[in-house]
């Protein structure tokens, strides 16, 4: 009877890519673009159901990265956390704009904010999918991120 040699790392799957990057052009059709990309990432790693929050999130972001930064951005999506057990997807979308204030574009609880801060409530949506969401401005630009707990 013949041997079969077998490595048991052969039968293994690889683990999904935990980080991944999509270059936006700036063009008004990358937002459309990214949520392609965001729904194919997130079902590769087995989250399907982070899409719709997801989706609209990178919509957000890139929309804005392309209206007020008016250059080419880069998003970058990562999973964090244990394959079983809490994990977060964290979306950043990078563009060389001059940066805003957050604090100007969301109405503390309980204010009533206007409806054209910082050109709409982009803004208040990402906040209101995310688990949590920020800003990082460098010389070279801003970063705006959110995560989602999966």
């Amino acid at each position: 009877m013949p041997r079969i040699l077998s490595s048991p790392c052969a039968t293994r799957p690889a683990p999904p890519p935990r980080l991944q990057h999509c270059e936006l052009a700036a063009d008004p059709l990358a937002p459309g673009r990214l949520r392609g990309w965001i729904t194919a990432q997130l079902t590769d790693w087995q989250l399907p159901h982070l899409v719709d929050d997801l989706a609209l999130i990178a919509t957000e972001l890139a929309t804005n990265a392309l209206r007020h930064g008016g250059t080419a951005a880069l998003a970058t999506l990562s999973l964090t956390g244990p394959d079983q057990g809490p994990r977060t997807v964290r979306l950043e979308v990078q563009d060389s704009g001059p940066g805003f204030d957050p604090r100007e574009c969301v109405p503390a609880a309980g204010s009533s904010g206007t409806a054209d801060s910082c050109g709409g409530r982009g803004l208040l949506l990402v906040a209101a999918l995310s688990t949590a969401w920020g800003t990082l401005n460098s010389g070279a630009g801003q970063l705006v991120w959110a995560e989602v707990t999966a």
